[in-house]
């Protein structure tokens, strides 16, 4: 699996350290400098925020505070995004697309804008030199979508780019149908515990492991070990 062995942190919630919403850019790289230079990490992973575009709020913001940071945010351009990370001169492992992607994707008008964020976050990660972008890639409310539709979108648009474009096993209120069913059929996975737990399907993706380039781990840190909350399986085990 690429960048298996590599511990990378998601830079955007870190600013927390010193104070700073997760939106402030300025104070993202700041604290990733500081976190690499303590060698506490290998890398890093960097939202693409909707909050840094001044064309349009984030559509995946159920109680309105995106809004709000979207309000308050200073807004960039994807070239003073990539300008700004390479100024910190440290490893960016991987991109984590905007999440509004997969919203537009299953929209019936804006179907283009999706593509176009498809299009910034991969051309992002390349910028700064990260093999992987995350994609959450369907609507996680949406019902009904053609998985191959955006299966096709996503192939389409990756192949210009020398980046990885990984979909994660985000939740779906499609009836019958779990996360895993919907992600097994991409050459790139991005596998995130918390909702492998949720579904309880860790083991289902011990047949798509090769296929697994990222992983995401939300838990806590109790002494020297890391717990997750409300799964049936640990962090180590999952890892192995």
């Amino acid at each position: 699996m690429n960048n298996m062995q590599l511990l990378s942190v998601s830079a955007n919630p870190v600013t927390r350290i010193i104070g700073k919403p997760y939106y402030d850019l300025p104070s993202t790289v700041k604290v990733m400098k500081k976190l690499y230079q303590r060698s506490a990490v290998d890398g890093f992973e960097i939202q693409n925020l909707e909050e840094w575009r001044r064309e349009h709020p984030p559509r995946d913001d159920i109680n309105g505070h995106r809004l709000n940071a979207w309000e308050k945010s200073p807004h960039y351009t994807s070239e003073e995004v990539s300008k700004l990370l390479l100024k910190a001169r440290v490893p960016i492992l991987s991109i984590h697309a905007n999440r509004d992607v997969g919203i537009l994707l299953c929209s019936e008008q804006d179907i283009n804008e999706g593509k176009l964020l498809i299009h910034e976050s991969l051309s992002l990660a390349q910028k700064v030199g990260a093999r992987v972008c995350v994609f959450h890639l369907w609507d996680t409310w949406k019902e009904d979508f053609s998985i191959t539709f955006l299966h096709d979108v996503l192939d389409e648009i990756s192949c210009l780019y020398e980046v990885s474009a990984s979909v994660e096993n985000v939740p779906t209120h499609m009836e019958g149908v779990t996360p895993f069913d919907l992600v097994k059929e991409f050459e790139s996975i991005t596998l995130d515990l918390r909702w492998a737990a949720l579904y309880d399907e860790l083991e289902k993706f011990e047949e798509v492991k090769d296929c697994i380039t990222n992983i995401h781990v939300r838990g806590e840190l109790r002494g020297r070990k890391w717990v997750l909350n409300k799964a049936p399986f640990g962090v180590y085990e999952a890892l192995e």
